[in-house]
């Protein structure tokens, strides 16, 4: 008897590591606490690919922490000594306008230097800064950029070149976010995510009545909107974040709460900028938290997080609220519909917040993001390439806080600046 051929078991081959560039926006630290969701997504990222055995050189603020190599960004001692006291006037520039374009295009240099020297797989945007765009191009599909904000000036100049052909690649953080962008480039969607399991959750009903706001407290966030609707009903409302405006906390902000006090009534308490553990253990005992941006945001962390920690949303419908809070997890009404919102006080309570934690575990996972995010990477290299029995493994691991570049030159000749500024 002939004996049976059985089929052969087809055999995936293992992907090898990455080595991923990430570029963040110069303004602040990528560290805790951070000044707002995309220091936060950039960290989580950098680390998550990291823990996942990848090669991360993240470019960034000289004061980030990350488990992945920093890079620092070029620094503002440094751009003093490379030129001239006026030197921003000469090209019609303002001197911050100036820092920024020098600080990307000496990061871009040494991204450049690396890939030359074998060094780089693919490339990471996140600093919102049209200079990388356009740079990129000589990365092809190996570039990518992910749009966290809506279409500034500076952008739209970039995008308009872009429209025109580009091989860059490009991904949004929510459809909503897609199809701002889609008039200029196609982008696909990769979700933000949180480290769900980081959050502690309570899932039991709270028996004390409290509401939190938190973010940065600027005009398209709507502070005051919150603090006005928990004046009117009475509501007890815990207040966190950082005063990114200044003037908008005195002018609107500050107002309320003295009258809260005058008035005796206490139920108004801004609390500061809390870290991550904080505003953990202000969520989970809150009753839900108020989410009153005025802006299209394009995705909400605030959100995600709340969920995390079993907490209901009452929130306006703007952005991409509605793609992550559902009915089952809050309440979303009209942008500004005070009698609306005052309303959901009384409804939220029958929201199950094992309901709001099961949410975040399925559309808010960080897993899903990063997963996202290296597929569109692999994509971008041949099955050969990927391989790790058929391509050189990545280096061993570089000192956590490196720069390559040079030293920086006193006065860099005018041909490396943009002639003119737009705007």
């Amino acid at each position: 008897m002939t004996p049976l051929s059985l089929p052969t078991a087809s055999v995936t081959p293992q992907k090898r590591p990455l080595r991923i560039a990430i570029i963040a926006h110069s303004l602040y630290p990528i560290a805790e606490p951070y000044a707002g969701g995309l220091e936060m997504i950039t960290h989580l990222l950098c680390d998550k690919l990291v823990a996942a055995g990848h090669e991360v050189l993240l470019y960034a603020h000289a004061d980030s922490q990350t488990e992945a190599t920093l890079v620092p960004l070029l620094s503002r001692q440094e751009f003093e000594t490379m030129v001239y006291p006026n030197e921003h006037e000469s090209v019609a520039m303002g001197r911050e306008e100036m820092y920024q374009y020098l600080t990307y295009q000496h990061a871009l240099r040494d991204i450049i230097e690396r890939d030359g020297r074998g060094e780089i797989d693919v490339v990471h945007n996140h600093s919102l800064h049209h200079i990388p765009m356009m740079m990129g191009q000589v990365f092809g599909k190996r570039f990518f950029t992910t749009f966290h904000t809506p279409i500034f000036p500076h952008l739209r100049l970039a995008l308009l070149t872009l429209k025109l052909g580009t091989d860059t690649q490009f991904t949004s953080i929510s459809t909503c976010q897609q199809k701002l962008f889609a008039e200029f480039v196609p982008s696909k969607v990769v979700y933000n995510g949180i480290d769900v399991d980081s959050f502690d959750a309570q899932l039991e009903a709270i028996d004390d009545e409290v509401y939190l706001w938190y973010g940065r407290i600027c005009p398209e966030k709507g502070t005051h909107l919150a603090m006005q609707y928990c004046l009117a009903a009475g509501k007890r409302l815990i207040i966190a974040g950082p005063k990114s405006n200044a003037q908008y906390f005195e002018q609107h902000v500050a107002p309320l709460l003295l009258q809260d006090k005058q008035q005796g009534s206490d139920l108004l308490d801004y609390v500061g900028h809390k870290t991550k553990a904080e505003i953990n253990c202000y969520l989970s005992q809150a009753t839900a938290m108020l989410f009153t941006s005025t802006w299209d945001e394009p995705y909400g962390l605030i959100l995600a997080e709340s969920l995390a920690c079993g907490t209901p949303v009452i929130g306006f419908d703007v952005g991409a609220c509605a793609e992550i809070v559902t009915s089952e997890t809050g309440i979303v009404v009209a942008k500004e519909d005070k009698a609306a919102f005052i309303k959901a006080f009384d409804n939220i309570k029958t929201i199950s917040r094992a309901a709001c934690r099961a949410r975040a575990k399925l559309f808010c996972a960080d897993t899903a993001m990063v997963d996202g995010y290296l597929d569109l990477y692999y994509q971008t290299l041949t099955p050969e390439q990927q391989s790790l029995s058929t391509a050189q493994k990545p280096s061993a691991a570089t000192p956590k806080h490196l720069s390559s570049m040079p030293p920086p030159q006193a006065t860099p000749s005018l041909d490396t600046l943009p002639q003119h500024a737009e705007g």
